[in-house]
């Protein structure tokens, strides 16, 4: 209904809409975290005793297919942003996010024949990975540039939905189990990913971009990074600020390796219960 009611087309680039940020936790974003989350569960559910040989063809297909949009939706942005003069969006449009590394990460868990490299990646997924797609979910960040109901913020969606869902169909299936070694090893990709974007946001800075990638410049969107980014470029040591959030990344997949725990903990207990 509002899509019919606007002004815009679901294809429209943002300088070509009247808009401010009002989907923002609006009612309909609301509505729709409430419908995804429901169908991120029952998805999980439904689907927790597909075989293994199926879930290698779901990673295969989703690794391929994830790099497609990512592509495609990168073009259509650049082609508006050459049509209307500003040239490409180096400063942010690169695909040098952490949300990013799920389209890098997923195909070492969908090809790669190491054991030991694919459960890096699985661990990444199954930790980093999903919490990264709920909150860039739930805290949908392109809402701040375009309305609810456009290309670019469906694209968005689906992708930090497939994120989310990744890992968790991961777990439900049992192709991969938590370890608590896998604190740090879920965080080894984003170790050896910071490696390549820390100096291209540094050299990007210097060119008078204003990168943020990883969120290690400024930390937009995220709670209290942008204050504390602030006081360390206030008294130039940025560096010292991308570090700590780069290595911050591993109380993420601490987080995560605690619930998962503390959930097998209480179904273990309640199936003792039971017997």
């Amino acid at each position: 209904m509002q899509l019919l009611l606007s002004s815009y087309g679901f294809f429209d680039y943002k300088e070509y809409i009247d808009y401010h940020g009002e989907d923002y936790f609006s009612l309909a974003h609301i509505i729709l975290m409430i419908i995804a989350t429901i169908l991120l569960i029952s998805l999980t559910i439904l689907l927790r005793k597909t075989k293994e040989k199926n879930v290698k063809i779901f990673l295969k297909v989703v690794s391929v297919l994830m790099i497609c949009l990512e592509v495609l939706k990168i073009s259509w942005e650049t082609y508006y942003d050459i049509k209307l003069g500003h040239g490409f969006n180096y400063g942010g449009l690169l695909p040098l996010y952490t949300c990013s590394m799920f389209m890098y990460v997923l195909p070492f868990a969908a090809f790669a024949k190491n054991e030991k490299i694919q459960n890096v990646a699985y661990a990444f997924l199954t930790t980093i990975s999903i919490f990264g797609g709920l909150t860039n979910f739930y805290l949908l960040q392109i809402l701040h540039f375009y309305p609810l109901f456009t290309y670019a913020t469906f694209a968005s969606i689906f992708y930090h939905f497939m994120m989310s869902f990744t890992g968790l169909f991961l777990l439900a299936t049992k192709t991969y189990t938590l370890k608590l070694k896998d604190i740090v090893v879920g965080w080894i990709p984003v170790l050896i990913f910071s490696l390549i974007v820390l100096p291209i946001s540094y050299y990007l800075q210097s060119k008078g971009y204003y990168p943020d990638y990883m969120l290690i410049m400024h930390g937009n969107g995220a709670p209290l990074l942008p204050k504390m980014s602030s006081f360390f470029i206030n008294h130039n040591l940025q560096l010292v600020y991308s570090i700590i959030v780069i290595v911050g990344y591993m109380l993420i997949s601490l987080l995560i390796v605690s619930i998962y725990k503390l959930i097998m903990l209480l179904f273990k207990k309640k199936k003792l219960v039971s017997n």
